[in-house]
Formats: C-alpha cells, structure tokens, sequence
C-alpha cells in the first residue's frame, strides 16, 4: 500500500515538472514571437528618428502668386474613415488651372496638367536603394480601399487626382511597407517594395518612365508626417516633384514616411 502511495506521489511530481516545462516553453516561444516583431518595429522608429534629425526641408516656400488656386487648410481628418480616403478627401480642394511650374528641360515655366484619363502604366527606378522596374498604375481611384489594394499588390499607385510624372506639380505615388523581417524574405516582392524608402537619402537619383521617356528627379526632402499630415499633396512652389510614401514604422502605419524629389 505504502508503495502505490509512493509511486502516485512520484506521478504526481513528474505531471507537475511536465506542466512546468510546457508553460516555460510557452513563455518562451511568446517571448520570441514579440521580439521578432516588436525589435524591428523599434529599430525602424529610430532609424526613422535618426534619418528625421538630417534631413533637408525643400526651401522654397509656396510663394503668394499661387496660394490663390491652393487650399491654405489641410486639417480635415474623419477618424472613421481611412486614411486615403480623408487624403481623397483634401485632394478635391487642390485646384491646378492657371498654375505654373518650372520645367527644367525647357527652362521655361508650364501649366500644371492633370489627365485623369491616362491609363498606360509607368515604371520607377531607383539604384541606390536597389528598386528596379516597379510597376506604378497611374490614376488609381485611391478613396476606395478595395481598389487601391488590387493594385498595390502588383506595385506602386499614383494618386488620382494629382499630376502624372512630367505633367508639371506635385505627382503623388504611394506603395505598402513591410515590418523588416517579413521583407528581409521578401526584399524584391512589388508590393512591399517601399520598404525601401528608408535607406534612400537627399541627393539619390529617382528616374520614372512613362511612354518610353525617362523623367529624372533628385530627391530634396525626406520627412516622417502624422497620418492627419495632408499637406504632402500640395506642389511646392514653381517645382515639378514626385511625392513618394510608404506607412512608418515599417509594415505599422502609424505615421507615414514620405520623399519628395524634384525633377531635373
């Protein structure tokens, strides 16, 4: 009898170290999930900090000639809707007729054109952050969520509603980011491609084609904005620019990561 007792209180013991060592390799492997998501999640937010103490503010100001044909207000934000869709929303108070940019192969100044009709998709290269190819749709209808994702699945979007690359303005393209360990797998899949846009810094080359011609921008600004930042959309001064931007902290879109290059 002593020995039955015995032996139950030995089973007894090794259930109770088995449930031990299950819920530590519970613990552990939860542990390793959060690190592997929350340590680049940290490291983009402070490289994105770090990148944000250098960088270069466009230095001119949109001068007082233009501001007649620009909504000075970009503070509309709707929280229950997304985030392009309170973009779309600001995007109608942009007007372009009558407005001018420089054009730098011409050296003369152009009226800013906005065809919403164009549908041949354009390409972006970009060397110095290895971006190579990448599909841009042009004109995509960017309120309606259900849209813009079936392109960005192939690529990059331009934003209806703002100039095409080469039309003068500010052209506006936009892609997803990826949290850095899903895209180190995954380094050239186009609809994580803007993950990129973190390595890129003032002075590296853009060039986009459209219609078998090469337009070629330099970038001059490289910011982090709040999501209720709209005023990314405006031209800047009398510059012909592309607008390009991505959710930061990578793959978290709590803030967004935007590139502004300049055309030469």
């Amino acid at each position: 009898m002593d020995e039955g007792i015995t032996i139950k209180k030995i089973s007894e013991k090794k259930v109770s170290q088995m449930t031990k060592n299950i819920s530590w390799i519970f613990g552990i492997v939860g542990v390793v999930i959060l690190l592997s998501q929350g340590v680049p999640l940290l490291s983009s937010y402070i490289q994105g900090r770090i990148q944000l103490s250098k960088q270069e503010q466009m230095k001119d100001p949109i001068p007082d000639t233009y501001k007649e044909y620009i909504e000075d207000e970009f503070a509309y934000y709707d929280p229950g809707k997304s985030y392009f869709e309170n973009l779309s929303k600001n995007a109608e108070g942009l007007q372009y007729e009558g407005l001018f940019t420089y054009d730098p192969t011409t050296k003369n100044t152009k009226e800013i054109i906005v065809d919403r009709e164009y549908n041949k998709n354009l390409t972006i290269n970009i060397p110095e952050i290895e971006i190579k190819d990448i599909r841009i749709t042009p004109n995509v209808e960017s309120s309606n969520e259900a849209v813009y994702d079936k392109y960005l699945k192939y690529g990059l979007a331009h934003f209806k509603g703002t100039p095409l690359p080469g039309d003068g303005g500010n052209s506006f393209i936009y892609g997803h980011s990826a949290v850095i360990t899903f895209f180190n797998s995954h380094a050239n899949t186009p609809e994580t491609i803007f993950t990129k846009l973190e390595n890129i810094d003032i002075g590296d080359m853009v060039e986009i084609t459209k219609d078998e011609e090469i337009f070629k921008y330099v970038v001059r600004n490289k910011k982090i904005v709040s999501a209720e930042d709209f005023s990314i959309l405006k031209t800047q001064g009398d510059k012909e620019t592309i607008t390009m931007m991505t959710c930061w902290p990578l793959g978290a879109g709590i803030k967004r990561l935007v590139v502004v290059a300049e055309r030469i």
